[in-house]
């Protein structure tokens, strides 16, 4: 009986500890000085799905870094908000990643929808939207669900007034 008692105790043990290796807090300082309005844990949520915490990676459509940021949506933000962050560096990615996803969210009203135009870009058309957005805030709001467990953190998800916010 202590053997079998002992075994599911380790095997718990390594769950968690596998849970924590695949759910970082890598670049928290960095998130929770750009987040804005943002919880941070949805932040990292967001790095997780778009390149799993590996910093070089370039996607197929040519989105690159933590964030996933096409460049000319770099520039945007830098011209937008009258920055010069190079989007090939981790920590200047992640701050034009947050600005970028705050003003959509400050656009749209809620982070759901601000998500879906993060993935898909604001002027996508609706099936993909529909398609391809949902299923990409059903996975954040997935991975989000497990960084609040893990980290404890994190509140209410946000919103603005302009979508009928909380």
């Amino acid at each position: 009986m202590r053997l079998i008692i002992s075994c599911i105790l380790t095997l718990l043990v390594v769950t968690i500890f596998l849970f924590f290796q695949f759910f970082p807090l890598k670049y928290y300082n960095t998130v929770l000085n750009y987040s804005g309005n943002i919880d941070p844990l949805l932040v990292l949520s967001v790095i997780k799905v778009e390149s799993s915490f590996r910093e070089g990676v370039t996607s197929v459509a040519g989105a690159y870094g933590l964030m996933q940021l096409m460049p000319e949506t770099a520039e945007w933000v830098n011209k937008k908000f009258k920055t010069n962050y190079d989007y090939t560096n981790p920590q200047d990615n992640i701050a034009l990643g947050c600005m970028y996803l705050n003003y959509l969210l400050e656009r749209d009203g809620d982070i759901k929808t601000a998500l879906v135009h993060y993935n898909t870009g604001p002027y996508a058309p609706d099936n993909v939207k529909l398609d391809a957005g949902e299923r990409y805030v059903k996975k954040i709001m997935r991975y989000y669900k497990v960084y609040k467990m893990l980290y404890g953190r994190g509140g209410q998800l946000p919103t603005t007034n302009k979508g009928g916010g909380l």
